[in-house]
């Protein structure tokens, strides 16, 4: 229902609705100078599917940065999968959890909470993501799979666990500081409901 609302919203602020309506509005001034008699409704109907036909279309609308980072994402995940041989035992999972932690950083940033300081923070929180999935986890699995052939397959492995540890500690850091509005909104319901019914 709710999404049904939002496009209706959108087409009425849209430019070929507002061309139409200048196209019913001129059938109706049509009227009032007496140009034309009892048809002016069905005039004033027939001008603004003209001009909702021929008014320009609205612009596209340009895609969000957090779409941009869930696709980096997701091409990252599925870039290395077919790897999984060349890779040490664990490198997948736990890639694939410090995506879903991004993922829920970024699912949590498109809904700035009411707070002023969240609001100021979230540029550097979404900064911090965009630096997790597209250059860290990226530098560090091309670091190990473009390795020289003389270099230790023990040690290099051993590197890419730390280096992905220090990464999923960044992203659980980061998950921690972006906070759940819904969660939020959920406690101050409970605190209101807490406090009209008259219980601790």
């Amino acid at each position: 229902m709710s999404e049904r609302r939002g496009v209706v919203r959108r087409y009425l602020s849209s430019r070929k609705n507002i061309a139409g309506m200048a196209g019913a509005l001129a059938g109706v001034g049509l009227h009032l100078a007496g140009v034309i008699g009892d048809v002016w409704p069905v005039v004033a109907l027939g001008l603004y599917g003209v001009g909702a036909l021929v008014g320009p279309a609205d612009p596209a609308a340009a895609p969000r940065l957090t779409d941009a980072l869930r696709a980096d994402a997701a091409t990252l995940v599925t870039r290395i999968e077919p790897r999984l041989e060349a890779l040490p035992a664990g490198t997948i999972p736990a890639v694939r959890r410090i995506v879903e932690v991004v993922r829920l950083v970024l699912d949590r940033l498109d809904e700035v909470a009411d707070q002023p300081a969240d609001r100021a923070a979230a540029p550097e929180r979404l900064a911090l993501a965009a630096e997790i999935v597209r250059v860290d986890l990226p530098m560090c699995l091309d670091t190990y799979l473009g390795r020289a052939p003389s270099t230790s397959e023990e040690r290099a492995a051993a590197e890419l666990v730390a280096q992905l540890d220090l990464i999923a500690a960044a992203a659980d850091r980061l998950a921690a500081q972006v906070p759940d509005i819904h969660a939020e909104r959920a406690e101050d319901l409970t605190r209101e409901l807490r406090r009209r019914y008259g219980q601790p």
